[in-house]
């Protein structure tokens, strides 16, 4: 059969997608970070919708990989192992009809390579000539999603809605969060983020938890692994508030998903709040908002104005310290988190 990818312009191109069979086996590599993982169960959702019956797998770093527990869409969720050769030898010949790699570095390259398939990049990705097919890279500002389903949508994806992110119900760890939080209404607070230029400061969110309180709301605060301090600094200043530490990604979705409110920076709960349909409230730093705020769910994004955004955030190339998070004041989060609470609970 011949390589859709390769025709002549006076060729009619069959779209690759409809070139498989309806059982096709495909393997999407997103490695890296929980943000990534939830931001593709939107396209992923899209492609079941369209084409049910192949066979989706995906693989991502160990740690992330219960974003996809339960998810319907997703029939194989593989991981990397300690050490790329390791990786390689679990992957190496595994037969797929397409492994389409949503990465283009070296590493998720090498992966690409250990399976058996034809391999899918972007054009510009490193090392093009190794791929089987590139897809054009489409210029323009836009979310997270909206490049990955134009990446599905150039493969022959056709659908007129793209969908929200979702995350399976998961009823053992809504037990857990019934038996550990209060009965009475609660907000979650994660004051954490990986780099300090998305990082508002715990006084700021201990003030905003205070504000909850007067409305009625019980702060909640969590935090990731070696986050624990900002937790505690935040804690000093919010003596009413609940502390949930050390939460599995099941156990906090669905902590967030009895949430009235979640309050937090640019992070991966931001897009678990999405994904389980809770009112987000996103104070915003460096990054970019347009590519990674909260993807179809009621949500309000608290920046501020800088020719210096957005940056790769690792330092502050402008400031001894980062304006941008420091400039969000107390009363523009409070006004934002005021007017998600007024609105009914969608749930």
């Amino acid at each position: 059969m011949p390589d859709p990818a390769i025709h002549t312009p006076s060729e009619p191109v069959t779209p690759f997608f409809a070139t498989l069979g309806a059982d096709a086996r495909l393997l999407f590599i997103r490695l890296r970070s929980m943000g990534d993982s939830l931001l593709l169960t939107s396209p992923l959702r899209a492609l079941k919708s369209r084409y049910p019956r192949f066979q989706v797998s995906v693989l991502v770093e160990p740690q992330f990989a219960a974003c996809f527990d339960g998810n319907p869409d997703v029939d194989e969720v593989l991981t990397t192992k300690q050490g790329k050769v390791q990786t390689v030898r679990e992957l190496y010949g595994r037969p797929f009809d397409a492994v389409v790699n949503l990465h283009g570095g070296p590493t998720s390259l090498l992966y690409t390579l250990a399976v058996h398939g034809v391999r899918i990049g972007l054009e510009g990705y490193q090392f093009g000539r190794l791929y089987s097919r590139l897809v054009p890279q489409e210029s323009g500002r836009r979310h997270t999603v909206e490049n990955t389903m134009a990446f599905f949508r150039a493969l022959g994806l056709e659908i007129e809605r793209t969908p929200p992110l979702y995350y399976a119900p998961q009823p053992e760890a809504a037990e857990w969060v019934r038996r550990n939080t209060p009965a009475e209404a609660y907000a979650v607070i994660h004051p954490a983020a990986v780099m300090d230029t998305k990082r508002w400061s715990p006084e700021r969110f201990a003030a905003i938890g205070r504000r909850l309180e007067e409305n009625g709301l019980r702060p909640v605060l969590t935090a990731g692994p070696g986050e624990e301090r900002i937790v505690a600094e935040t804690a000093r200043n919010l003596p009413g508030c609940l502390i949930l530490l050390g939460l599995t990604i099941p156990k906090l979705a669905e902590l967030i998903r009895g949430a009235r409110i979640y309050l937090g920076n640019d992070s991966g709960p931001m897009h678990l709040a999405a994904a389980v349909g809770t009112p987000t409230v996103a104070v915003w730093g460096s990054s970019d908002s347009i590519r990674w705020r909260p993807w179809q769910v009621e949500h309000r994004v608290v920046q501020n104005p800088f020719e210096c955004n957005p940056c790769p955030g690792y330092r502050c190339l402008v400031a001894r310290t980062p304006l941008c998070i420091e400039s969000v004041t107390i009363g523009q989060v409070s006004d934002a988190v005021e007017s998600l609470i007024r609105q009914p609970d969608p749930k």
